[in-house]
């Protein structure tokens, strides 16, 4: 009997380091993607400011964020690379301090895993649930995504969840070691970005709901002022992990002050311009979370958010006291509902202002299939595929960055001194030297003209240059969908740059496309249609076109009329 327990415990644990091993391969694997070129803007931004610390000067100069991610891949990047070269390192290059930027990303998106499993553990009797809740968060794409990039994301994403976690042991057990747990991942996440201050939420609520509790007045008291101990203790920890937020506050204050009038479209940028027009909260909920989370993960998630909410309100009307699940759930569902909606009437509806909420999704989907799941094969099949998107998605980071991919098809098929026309506003232009075409690079010689078609309906001295150019062009490249997508959508404000990539794709230009070069996954699931940062950092479609017609410039000019 004691054998038959040990080996049914021991094939649960097998089972679970079997998953666990499975998201951490996926989210470790391939780290240096895209190295040594910053494809993500973000990324490239945090690295060049982990490139100017050094032991005795630790003010990066860069505001934007905390100084957290900042100082954690800066201090352990030098310890290891002291460490391998046997000598002490005093500063970071730019691609040292982007892998310990991403295996900081990684490194947390791991812990997300371990979180959303404890807090399943929380939420379901069964330990099905909790197996289910777990793989769902391994394979949710948007959570593989940030593990690859060295960004914020990742690490606010455990932070909020783990202040769930922490939150529900509050309201289990209101014990000083949840409290100091809590405090310090608030501290945390202040500290690697100022938008974390609605992480509060779920933590205010469990102490609320403890010093509701408590039936006399002076137990009560006691309770606010511990409150207030670890709200300042939540503030010392924001100090000592950014503490240029506040020695340099007004350089603080003024990026943020910056950052928000941009969010909010005050003034509109180049690089904002796709949400020009754009519905609120219904543009995350079509072009964002199907997209980041996978529509099965998506529908299922919201369900089972909604099934939750409607029997916290059928129990609430029922019972005269609330049980445990009640309120967890309602905390869960609270922080969810307030950080999505402080995010979602935003001009900006970046995929990265939803990455703290993805790992809400597979745990309120789990709580949806709990009551389908006596529909034994139809939940398999269901969860399959939720699974698929995910698994998909992974593949991106198996093979070469596909500007690499790119390139390389350039280097093979376009000769030599031909003059390629291509999109600006791209962090780095294509092609670039690869692993296996660096000698080829050297020996093709291209003329490559980056041009401005952002400001082509602005700027009356670029139309008579473009014209110029698309008669001496051998090939156009369109590197990502981020410049025609936007435009075509809103020709009325844009006319020129939506007319040209209309004449373009027609054919009428006298090019004709002759790759399409683009991710298996985006081969799949046709995610250009998604918010344009979900695509373009990492895995954007590449196309290019060759002049078949040779137009002159007198021609162009009678087709834009």
């Amino acid at each position: 009997m004691q054998l038959m327990k040990f080996l049914k415990k021991s094939k649960k644990v097998f089972f679970l380091f079997l998953i666990f091993f499975l998201g951490a391969f996926i989210r470790f694997y391939n780290l240096g993607w895209g190295l040594p070129y910053p494809f993500h803007p973000d990324e490239r931004n945090m690295a060049e400011a982990i490139t100017r610390l050094e032991s005795n000067k630790l003010d990066p100069e860069f505001y934007a964020y905390g100084q957290f991610p900042l100082y954690l891949a800066y201090f352990t990047g030098t310890i290891f690379w002291s460490l391998v070269k046997g000598k002490a390192v005093e500063s970071l290059s730019f691609t040292q301090a982007t892998l310990a930027l991403r295996f900081w990303s990684a490194f947390f998106s791991v812990m997300t895993l371990v979180v959303g499993y404890l807090i399943a553990k929380k939420l379901f009797e069964k330990e099905i649930y909790h197996f289910l809740s777990l793989i769902l968060l391994v394979f949710t794409p948007g959570l593989i995504q940030i593990a690859h990039f060295g960004t914020t994301e990742s690490i606010l994403a455990f932070c909020f969840l783990a202040v769930v976690f922490f939150s529900l042991k509050i309201l289990e057990k209101p014990s000083c070691k949840n409290f100091l747990g809590a405090a310090g991942l608030l501290g945390i996440a202040l500290g690697t970005k100022i938008s974390a201050a609605t992480f509060f939420v779920p933590f205010v609520l469990a102490s609320f709901f403890q010093i509701l509790r408590q039936k006399k007045w002076t137990k009560r008291i006691g309770y606010f002022f511990y409150l207030a101990i670890f709200l300042g203790l939540i503030l010392v920890i924001t100090f000592l992990t950014s503490p240029y937020l506040f020695l340099k506050y007004p350089q603080s204050r003024g990026t943020l002050l910056y950052e928000i009038s941009v969010a909010k479209g005050k003034p509109v940028l180049f690089y904002t311009r796709q949400f020009i027009k754009t519905p609120l909260v219904l543009f995350q909920l079509t072009k964002v979370f199907p997209y980041a989370l996978g529509w099965p993960i998506f529908i299922l998630g919201t369900l089972g958010f909604l099934l939750a909410l409607v029997l916290l309100i059928k129990n609430s009307l029922k019972r005269k006291k609330v049980s445990f699940l009640d309120t967890s759930f309602l905390i869960l569902n609270a922080a969810f509902v307030v950080y999505f909606f402080s995010q979602a009437f935003l001009f900006c509806k970046w995929t990265r202002f939803m990455a703290p909420i993805f790992a809400f999704f597979p745990i309120f989907a789990t709580f949806f299939l709990s009551y389908l799941i006596n529909l034994k094969y139809l939940s398999y099949l269901i969860i399959l595929l939720s699974i698929f998107p995910g698994l998909l998605f992974s593949s991106i980071y198996f093979y070469p960055d596909i500007r690499f991919t790119a390139s390389e098809w350039i280097y093979k098929n376009i000769p030599s001194n031909s003059q390629i026309l291509f999109d600006t506003g791209n962090v780095v232009d294509i092609p670039v030297p690869t692993p296996n075409f660096d000698k080829f690079f050297s020996l093709h010689s291209y003329v490559l003209v980056s041009f401005d078609f952002y400001h082509l309906d602005e700027d009356p001295e670029l139309f008579p240059k473009l014209l110029n150019y698309l008669e001496t062009s051998d090939y156009i490249i369109v590197p990502s969908r981020r410049i025609f997508a936007n435009h075509l959508r809103i020709p009325e404000k844009y006319p020129k740059t939506a007319k040209y990539y209309e004449l373009l794709f027609s054919g009428k230009l006298g090019f004709v496309q002759i790759a399409k070069i683009e991710p298996f996954y985006s081969k799949i699931f046709k995610d250009e249609k998604a918010e344009e940062t979900f695509t373009v950092f990492d895995h954007p479609t590449i196309r290019i076109y060759k002049n078949i017609d040779r137009l002159t410039a007198s021609d162009y000019e009678i087709l834009f009329r």
